[in-house]
């Protein structure tokens, strides 16, 4: 819901060179930390058209995330080099107290040696951030992302990509200055490309309502009551797999400035989830997910996220997934074209119900670095490298995975 306003085959042969793995783009640390424009990473895009051309070359030596012991099934590479181009648009525009935003971009994915993987994606945005009088406001969102799904989640290795499509649409009425009630609905629909991948399918309802609390500094507290109705279209009903859910989520977002070096910013909540035919499967209990940004100087940052909800909808394998992490995000602004990031994160998911994945719990910590340049604002180069590490229930789902990457984009 958006905030209130105010995701035998044939082998080339390649040879991997040590530059090529210095080289490389840690892509799945791409979604942990997305690549900006500018190095700053709070300053906000500007009005109109841009254009933005990307290219990448990611070294990943585990691309299956499979443990040591297992070798490559037939016609398959360990490790491989991925090339990721991509194009992407967006316009950006308000009109008097109306604002429009929209965006689409294409990526086009090419492995070395696993050619069976290779994918073109693609996603767009269309965004209305709208006013009536003094009193009304509101966004309505449409939204579609493509993406390739993870190998640590399935014991399959076909290529299969995920399609997210969002509608939603909110609205405020500002009855105080100080005080909004809110009230939106959002549909999901999430679908594979694979048919091995359809019972990890599933459509969602929600609908929400709060009171929120915005005093003349620009702090905020919202208090919202969610209640979301899910369906599992392809999955058939059984003692131990339910095909629907009902979800119910008490929270208090917000978004704090504590002093001018600390922010808080999340939600802490309570969650609720029924499975109408399949009480074993209920999940009860509290949910939060928690920022804190400290700023100490103007060139050193730290971002610490702590987290404990019902995973992503790239997770939604199984009935549900409960994440618990915490992750630290330094950053070290060097100069104004350079600036240093890293990543330390710990997560535990626990799978619940009967299982479509290929585990049912684990363990997984992850380092990352990145060193971004930025010659000219419209250019941004960074080097990046990454060690993932999954313990599992069962040796047979531990890996280790190492990344490293290079990736160039160019805004006009």
């Amino acid at each position: 819901m958006p905030p209130a306003k105010h995701p035998a085959p044939h082998r080339r042969a390649t040879s991997i060179s040590p530059l090529a793995r210095v080289g490389a783009l840690a892509i799945a640390w791409a979604a942990a930390l997305p690549a900006a424009a500018q190095l700053n990473r709070d300053k906000p895009p500007e009005e109109g058209f841009s254009v933005e051309l990307g290219q990448s070359f990611l070294w990943d030596d585990n691309v299956f995330r499979r443990p040591s012991h297992v070798a490559p099934g037939p016609g398959e590479s360990r490790d491989d080099r991925i090339s990721r181009s991509s194009l992407g648009l967006r316009f950006d525009r308000s009109y008097s107290r109306q604002r429009i935003v929209a965006a689409a971009d294409v990526v086009n994915r090419d492995y070395a040696e696993n050619d069976e993987l290779d994918s073109t994606t693609t996603g767009g945005s269309l965004r209305w951030d709208w006013a009536a009088g003094k009193q009304w406001s509101g966004t309505a969102l449409l939204l579609q992302r493509e993406a390739p799904r993870s190998f640590e989640d399935v014991d399959r290795r076909v290529r299969s990509i995920n399609t997210l499509r969002r509608a939603a649409l909110d609205a405020n009425y500002w009855w105080h200055p100080s005080w909004v009630v809110l009230a939106g609905v959002e549909r999901t629909r999430s679908r594979y490309s694979d048919r091995q991948s359809a019972a990890s399918e599933y459509d969602e309802t929600a609908v929400e309502a709060g009171v929120g609390y915005r005093p003349a500094s620009g702090n905020r507290l919202t208090l919202v009551l969610r209640h979301a109705d899910g369906d599992y279209p392809n999955r058939t009903p059984s003692a131990s797999v339910d095909t629907g859910y009902e979800q119910r989520d008490l929270r208090l977002r917000g978004d704090w400035t504590v002093t001018g070096h600390s922010r808080f910013s999340g939600y802490v909540g309570y969650t609720q989830r029924e499975y109408p035919h399949v009480g074993a499967l209920d999940f009860e209990g509290a949910t939060a997910r928690l920022v804190y940004d400290w700023t100490p100087t103007g060139k050193l940052a730290l971002r610490t996220v702590l987290r404990r909800e019902i995973g992503s909808e790239y997770e939604v394998v199984d009935n549900f997934v409960v994440t618990r992490g915490v992750a630290f995000e330094p950053l070290w602004s060097i100069s104004e074209k350079l600036a240093l990031r890293g990543l330390v994160e710990w997560l535990e998911r626990d799978f619940g119900g009967p299982r479509f994945s290929a585990v049912d719990s684990d363990r997984r910590r992850v380092l990352g670095l990145r060193l971004e340049w930025a010659p000219r604002d419209s250019i941004l180069v960074t080097l990046s490298a990454q060690r993932a590490r999954r313990s599992a229930a069962g040796a047979d789902f531990d890996y280790d995975a190492d990344a490293y990457g290079l990736d160039i984009r160019f805004t006009l």
